[in-house]
């Protein structure tokens, strides 16, 4: 080996690994480990539904979950999502952050309504006009079940799904079942 090659070899170490003074290596830089942020924080939907809401994980790269159950126990509605990817979860570091983030999502940013509130789908449109915020309904859900939700005024609760959109759950009338009917997007 060349001593340009040595010195480049030396030089790219201390580079990469830190620098050794006296015989003592320091590093050139410190991370610090992440905080746990795995919890789990609890609320009550439509006076009838247990909500959990979930971090697992290390603050900053935590997935967080939600779940909606009956009153049977039975999932009504459940979905996990990357901490990133979801409104009101940015840049929270520790776990004190994270319980109000996850109390924010089920409890100050939910929504609860009732279907009367949701946007008007016209007759020969392609879906709900909701002006410059889209209403995009569920897949499989048709103008005239939207619309007949709409009038019958039926409970609903309005969650955020992702970091422009809320997810609008309807209770079936008959059943008892929380149903998707759409997402509402919002300014993000």
């Amino acid at each position: 080996m060349s001593f340009r090659n040595f010195l480049f070899s030396k030089t790219l170490n201390i580079a990469i690994t830190g620098v050794v003074l006296g015989g003592l290596a320091f590093p050139l830089s410190q991370n610090a480990a992440a905080e746990e942020c795995s919890q789990s924080v609890e609320a009550v939907w439509l006076d009838t539904y247990s909500v959990e809401a979930d971090a697992q994980g290390e603050c900053g790269s935590a997935e967080v979950s939600l779940a909606v159950f009956n009153q049977s126990g039975g999932i009504e509605y459940q979905a996990t999502f990357d901490q990133n990817d979801l409104f009101g979860f940015y840049g929270i570091e520790t776990l004190t952050d994270m319980q109000a983030a996850l109390l924010d999502w089920i409890s100050g940013y939910t929504d609860v309504a009732t279907s009367a509130k949701l946007p008007v789908w016209p007759e020969g449109a392609e879906g709900p006009q909701a002006g410059e915020f889209p209403f995009y309904a569920e897949e499989g859900v048709t103008r005239e079940i939207y619309e007949r939700a709409r009038q019958e005024e039926r409970p609903m609760v309005c969650s955020i799904q992702g970091t422009e959109s809320q997810l609008c759950l309807v209770k079936n009338p008959k059943s008892g079942a929380l149903e998707s009917i759409g997402v509402q997007t919002f300014p993000g």
